[in-house]
């Protein structure tokens, strides 16, 4: 199954590569275990130290499951394990400037997955977000941290509707910012919470009419309007 490969500094990376690769053409699936180390090393003509080294790599990455005294195992890959790491990069290089572009980059995708959750979305979805809403306006939901939070689950909510299912995968890690976001908007510009609430029910209101057009323009101008919001941030900063 694999071919021998030579000797290098980067032996283990070598061996990670190429079953990847083998998973990535789908000579293995979820759930099939892997050879033994002992075979693995015959196949790669190498010794098992490198071959254990490489089976850490692909459980660090979520690739396998070692499972002691069994043997390795091939992971059904969750969309998490892809959210995880680009959360975590947009959070290492969160700063302001970065509230600028993550208005922008939401500017370009919302309005379309929008449209799509008018045209797709389905009775639980509008409970779902229906529920969101009610939060949204409850006194009980009133800290900036609160609404922070809601806000993230609300346009989470109308991505998971289009039913389009990379979209989600697109949009969460931008989405987790919101929590560092919208603090910083809400304590800063004093008509943002109004403003953000009014366009959150005429969203709503568009996506349970199934007017794909309709919920395309909200949240066209309900993202015009966060945009003036960090422009405002921005001169006082």
């Amino acid at each position: 199954m694999f071919d021998k490969i030579g000797k290098s500094q980067t032996l283990s990376q070598e061996i990670v590569a190429s079953i990847e690769q083998a998973i990535r053409d789908k000579k293995f699936h979820a759930g099939d275990q892997l050879p033994t180390e002992k075979e693995l090393g015959e196949m790669f003509g190498v010794s098992r130290t490198a071959i254990r080294e490489a089976l850490q790599m692909l459980s660090a990455q979520g690739l396998i499951t070692v499972q002691k005294g069994k043997g390795s195992f091939i992971n059904d890959y969750s969309t998490a394990q892809v959210t995880k790491p680009m959360s975590l990069f947009l959070e290492l290089n969160f700063d302001t400037d970065f509230i600028f572009h993550v208005i922008r980059i939401r500017k370009m995708i919302e309005p379309e997955v929008a449209r799509d959750a008018a045209k797709n979305r389905t009775s639980e979805d509008i409970s779902i977000i229906k529920s969101i809403i009610a939060k949204m306006d409850s006194p009980d939901y009133n800290t900036v941290q609160q609404m922070a939070e809601l806000d993230k689950e609300f346009h989470l909510a109308i991505a998971r509707a289009s039913k389009n299912p990379i979209i989600p995968i697109i949009v969460q890690p931008i989405f987790e910012l919101m929590p560092k976001i919208k603090p910083i908007i809400l304590s800063q510009v004093d008509v943002a919470k109004s403003d953000a609430g009014i366009y959150h029910h005429k969203i709503y209101d568009m996506i349970k009419k199934q007017d794909s057009t309709g919920a395309f323009e909200m949240m066209t101008k309900h993202l015009q309007i966060a945009e003036e919001h960090v422009n405002i941030l921005k001169k006082m900063l």
